[in-house]
């Protein structure tokens, strides 16, 4: 029997398998040098996805490692797929940054809401801290309210529209109702309060520690908005 033959495998199955397992090639120069053209060719062709793997597996024809006719075969398959190949990735790649997109926007839009947040506690905040203060005398011994009011007014209308977008902190929307409450008892008088009605409306912001809740949740969504 020759030496060769005997090495070689007999199925195409066991040749293709040989192809990555070059310490069981034959011992052969030249047939060694085949092989690794045929193994740098089939790499190549593997990384171009399943389509191409599909197409070079072995048929049932007898296989030499001598004949160049599947060297030949291999770069014609390849050069007829490449371009194939090209578009399916360029159209994943157009997708990957459609997808890229598409995720920005949507973290812009969050922020973009985590802001709005923010500043409705924030602003809500620098008004009860403006209600502590001693304002102008309107009617007698009554204050003039009427710019927190005002504050008021815009506050309740930003609230409204929080009302339908999810919180990022969940107490966010328990001191949102709070406030709202709040702001509403202020809007609804007309900007010339008694001191009696200013001392209530005082001990029930103190009481749910509305100021200091406006404070800190301004100051955390602040810190995720940005």
């Amino acid at each position: 029997m020759n030496p060769e033959s005997a090495n070689c495998p007999e199925s195409d199955a066991e040749r293709f398998a040989l192809l990555e397992s070059p310490e069981l090639w034959p011992e052969d120069p030249a047939l060694q040098a085949e092989l690794a053209d045929l193994l740098e060719l089939h790499l190549a062709l593997q990384a171009h996805g399943p389509q191409l793997q599909t197409a070079l597996r072995p048929s049932t024809k007898p296989f030499h490692f001598r004949s160049s006719g599947l060297l030949l075969a291999a770069a014609a398959l390849f050069l007829a797929v490449v371009p194939t190949v090209y578009t399916l990735q360029h159209a994943r790649s157009l997708q990957r940054q459609a997808g890229d997109r598409a995720r920005l926007e949507a973290s812009a839009q969050q922020r973009g809401q985590i802001r709005l947040w923010a500043a409705f506690f924030q602003q809500s905040s620098d008004l009860l801290k403006r209600f502590d203060r001693n304002p102008p005398i309107c009617d007698k011994d009554h204050e003039d309210r009427n710019e927190e009011r005002v504050l008021a007014l815009a506050l309740l209308e930003a609230s409204r529209q929080l009302a339908g977008q999810t919180a990022t902190l969940p107490e966010a929307e328990t001191a949102r109702n709070e406030l709202h409450f709040w702001l509403t008892e202020l809007s609804l008088e007309d900007g010339c309060l008694s001191p009696e009605r200013v001392l209530e409306l005082r001990h029930l912001a103190t009481a749910q520690d509305l100021e200091r809740q406006a404070q800190r949740l301004g100051e955390l969504l602040k810190g995720e908005g940005s």
